[in-house]
Parts: structure tokens; sequence; C-alpha cells
């Protein structure tokens, strides 16, 4: 009989040939005993990366491609489409993960029947590890039914974690059958956000969650260069990209069994905190160089006209209530319907927030 492959590790790939090498070397060196397979799916790059991937010797791995650049939820899709891991797991190709990740999510899941497990992370700048000492929370801990669904509530608070926090999708295993099961993909009409709403989407299926207090994914940052994020924002971010994001929150609260009023109430709060993050995923990358910030300042422009002229978004910022880990400028200047303000704040944030990380305070 075939023994069952255990875990697919999920890799999208867009003119990532300068770190191929380093990611497929780390992965080489998990001490995961069970079989295992790698899946690098190829986004029409046009750089060498498929030639590089393709030179690769290790025999678990596979290549799929896109012929056009279609983003990375496309790309995902493809490698959930045809993994074979009872649990998947996913990573970006410029980022690492510890030698033992692999194996210490595993156990955990196997030992707990778990829907999902995770762990916590670094943030890694000029190989400064920028949250050193710093954990998501004080020990590992056990989410059952109703704390996922708590939150749930608490994730349209605090955007502090953001997307390597409870919700997203890299650096963690799901149990492959939920998104079989339920037919869960990556929304491919997202270029920004769209890990976020599938771990909504995943986590609304989930009967436990686990978290274990060590950083085994390295997220990289990347001042000046460009990455699949930045990218995206070449095709611009609308308001109807925002309200698409809300309509899965919908979905997820109400498969919890939520009443309709409650989900009601949490989806105004949604609203505006999404179309917060939005403004600040545009504004961060600018101050970082990471896009230039002319384009960057236009393509938020856009979307603050959108904001101001909108009827739900006049009427849910009057119920919007932020937490005190963030900006209180930004939701005073959507009620003001003040672009100038708006622009300001954001600016403002977005290097607040900037500093705060290579601080070690977030």
């Amino acid at each position: 009989m075939e023994v069952q492959i255990k875990i697919s590790v999920i890799i999208p790939v867009y003119n990532g040939e300068k770190y191929i090498e380093r990611c497929l070397d780390l992965l080489n060196k998990q001490n995961f005993s069970e079989k295992w397979e790698i899946i690098m799916v190829d986004d029409a790059s046009t750089d060498k990366s498929k030639d590089v991937i393709k030179k690769s010797k290790l025999p678990n791995l596979k290549l799929l491609s896109l012929t056009e650049n279609s983003g990375q939820s496309a790309a995902r899709n493809i490698g959930i489409s045809n993994a074979k891991g009872e649990y998947i797991y996913m990573q970006d190709v410029d980022d690492l993960i510890s030698s033992n990740s692999l194996n210490t999510l595993y156990k955990i899941a196997k030992n707990n029947d778990a829907d999902f497990v995770f762990s916590d992370f670094q943030r890694v700048e000029n190989s400064n590890n920028q949250r050193e000492g710093k954990f998501n929370y004080d020990t590992d801990l056990n989410f059952d039914y109703d704390q996922i669904t708590r939150a749930m509530f608490t994730e349209l608070h605090d955007p502090t974690l953001g997307h390597l926090g409870l919700f997203g999708c890299n650096g963690r295993l799901i149990k492959r059958s939920i998104l079989h099961e339920n037919k869960i993909l990556f929304e491919e009409k997202l270029r920004l956000m769209e890990d976020k709403i599938f771990g909504w989407n995943v986590l609304s299926f989930c009967k436990n969650a686990f978290y274990v207090r060590k950083q085994l994914y390295a997220y990289y940052v990347y001042p000046n260069i460009n990455t699949a994020l930045t990218d995206s924002l070449n095709y611009g971010f609308k308001l109807s990209s925002i309200k698409l994001i809300l309509s899965h929150i919908k979905r997820s609260l109400k498969r919890r069994n939520l009443t309709n009023d409650e989900v009601e109430k949490y989806s105004k709060q949604g609203l505006i905190f999404f179309s917060i993050h939005a403004l600040i995923s545009i504004s961060r990358p600018m101050f970082l160089g990471k896009i230039d910030f002319n384009k960057g300042k236009k393509i938020r422009r856009e979307l603050i006209k959108e904001m101001i002229q909108d009827k739900e978004i006049s009427d849910a910022i009057k119920l919007y209530i932020p937490s005190d880990k963030e900006s209180h400028l930004i939701p005073k200047a959507i009620a003001w319907k003040s672009r100038i303000f708006i622009e300001f704040a954001c600016n403002r944030r977005a290097k607040q927030t900037i500093t705060m990380r290579r601080s070690g305070k977030v």
C-alpha cells in the first residue's frame, strides 16, 4: 500500500529567481520523517524562476505553471487543487521556515486531531528580527469552537497581528479535507488581503485551532524591492474589493450561527476596519520605497474618493469602534469626508507603523 503524503507545501512563485535556491535548501533540511511534497506554482514569471526550479534534484518537488500572470490567489489555488497531503502548508518563496517547522506543527496536529495549527513568526529586515522576544500570545494555546468565534470579533478590532496572526494562510497546517469538502479556495478577484479572507473562510469551518509559541516562520521585509504584494498594487484597489472581502466575512460569521443583527453589527465594523487596512496596506509600501510614491498616492486617492462618496461607509463609520492599538485619526478623517485629512492620517500611521516594527514594539 502506498504511503500517504502527510503534508503538501505550496509555494507560489513570481519572479522569485534569487530566492528559490535558499527556499528549497531550507525545505530540504526539514527534520520531518514522514512523506511530504513541495508544490511550486510559477505564476508566469519573466525571469529564470522556472529554470532554477527545474534544476533542483529534490524528489518530492513538483512544478506547476500558469500561462499568464494571474496573482498569488490563482497560483495557490492550483497548488491546493493538486495537493495530496493530509495537511496543507503555505509559504512565500522569499520567506524561510525553521528546520523543525513541519515536524513540530504536524505532531501537534496529529496528537490533537487539529483542523488548524500555526506558529509565531519572525519579521526580518536587513538580517534583523524585528520581533525578537515578541509573541502573539503568552503561551501555547488551544482555540476551541467558541474561542475561534470570539477571535473573529477581535480580528475586526485589532490590526497588530497582521497576516501571520490567527487569520492568514502562510506558516500553518490546514486539514486538506476542510478545504476540499467545503470548496475553499482563494478569491482570485483579490490581489490584496486575499490571505486574510482565506483565513476567515477556513476558520469558519474549524472546530479547533492550535497556536505554538515558537517563531517557526520568518517573514522577510525587503525595502525598495517589489514583492508579490507590491506588484499586486499595479492593478489598483477599489472599494468593490473591500465589499467583496466583506461578503466573505458575512458568510463566515453566519457559519458560526450568529444572529442576523450580530452579523450586521460586525459587518459594519468590518467594512471600516478593512477599508482602513487597505489604506495602510497601500501607504506603507510608499514609505518603504517598494512602490512609486506618486503611483501609490494615486491608487490611494481613488480609493479615498470612492469611500467618501459611499453611503454604506458613511453609515458604518458612525458606529465604528477603533481599538487602542490603531490610529484614531483615520476614522475621524473618514467621518469628516476630508481627503486631505485622510491622506495625512494614513501617511502618519504608515510611518508610525514602520518605526514601531523596526524598533521591535509590535
